[in-house]
């Protein structure tokens, strides 16, 4: 390798200095900036010996920098190419493993693609509770690391929660949040394109735009009228509180109107994405039980849920019997 950890290493673009951390990969080095780590092309940096020599320094008094002051990878590194938007970007790290190079964590990124400057709050969790939180404002067209996540973390599909609200001067645009849920087969798909394109990293497009705020209508507020749809919403979250759902139906028709131009690859992943948000609320509830009907049919979707719940540690056991109301065409989950 040209470079080793440790070596002092200069940025092309800015004419600062760093040091090496660690390898991401043949193209990629991690560097550190100013207290600041983060990736670059290898084509990006250099050996400062020819400055050393070439250049005479001039001693000045330290100055205290601001952390909007800390130099970052230059945006053509990771933003470059982007459309326009908020994305959630990962960088694999890979490791050897024997034989073959294998991914052994993910660095995810915030990027912001837009000429808005932004306050975002963040949230990476799992059935157990948050993995990591932070809260942080971004530049226009800038990008922030958020943290490392564990190959191995990302089979229990965790779930990026995120907020961005405009801020500054004359802000008039609405907050925007979701939580993302990326799966096993689709992080696989990913790494697979990024690796086939000879790409670093991958990148979700979370959002394009702020939604303008609509401007609100002025009417007559009934106190009677609003008193009661305020009694009325909190006695049905007591309800729903109260009654957690104990059994799910996975037959199409119970998920979705019209299954017309569904393939039967569309309506598996409704009916798998239906029993995984069933499982995970359960879980919250710390429910002893769960009944999944799924029908006898040719038995895709049971192995699919089978093939799951062995990986949920939450799950004590399943059974597949014959009952005198489901035949053999559901699963009974009972959990820790």
């Amino acid at each position: 390798m040209k470079y080793s950890i440790g070596d002092i290493i200069l940025l092309k673009r800015t004419g600062e200095e760093g040091r090496v951390v660690s390898y991401v990969n043949n193209e990629m080095i991690e560097v550190e900036v100013g207290g600041t780590h983060f990736p670059v092309f290898m084509d990006e940096v250099d050996h400062p010996y020819l400055k050393w020599f070439t250049e005479k320094k001039k001693k000045a008094a330290p100055v205290v920098r601001l952390a909007e002051q800390i130099p970052v990878e230059s945006r053509q590194s990771i933003g470059a190419h982007l459309a326009s938007g908020f994305h959630l970007s990962f960088l694999p790290v890979f490791r050897f493993d024997e034989f073959e190079d294998v991914v052994d964590k993910l660095k995810a990124y915030f990027i912001n693609q837009t000429p808005h400057r932004l306050l975002l709050q963040y949230e990476c969790f799992n059935h157990t509770g948050s993995l990591f939180r932070h809260k942080t404002e971004l530049q226009p067209f800038s990008h922030f690391y958020l943290h490392d996540i564990p190959f191995d973390e990302m089979h229990e599909q965790p779930r990026f929660s995120w907020v961005v609200q405009q801020t500054g001067a004359g802000s008039r645009m609405a907050c925007i949040s979701d939580t993302l849920r990326i799966k096993p087969k689709k992080l696989f798909e990913y790494i697979s394109s990024i690796q086939r394109e000879n790409q670093p990293m991958f990148h979700i497009r979370l959002a394009t735009e702020f939604p303008p705020v609509a401007a609100p209508e002025e009417k007559p507020v009934d106190e009677k009228t609003l008193k009661e749809s305020i009694a009325a919403l909190v006695q049905e979250q007591k309800v729903k509180k109260e009654k957690p759902v104990d059994e799910i139906d996975l037959h199409i028709e119970k998920l979705v109107h019209s299954v017309a131009g569904l393939s039967n690859y569309d309506m598996l992943s409704i009916q798998l994405d239906a029993f995984e948000d069933a499982l995970y609320k359960a879980i919250q509830a710390h429910q002893q039980s769960l009944v999944v009907i799924h029908g006898v049919g040719k038995g895709k979707l049971k192995e699919e849920i089978h093939s799951l719940l062995k990986s949920v540690a939450e799950v004590d056991f399943f059974q597949h019997e014959w009952s005198p109301r489901y035949g053999y065409g559901a699963t009974q989950i009972f959990f820790r």
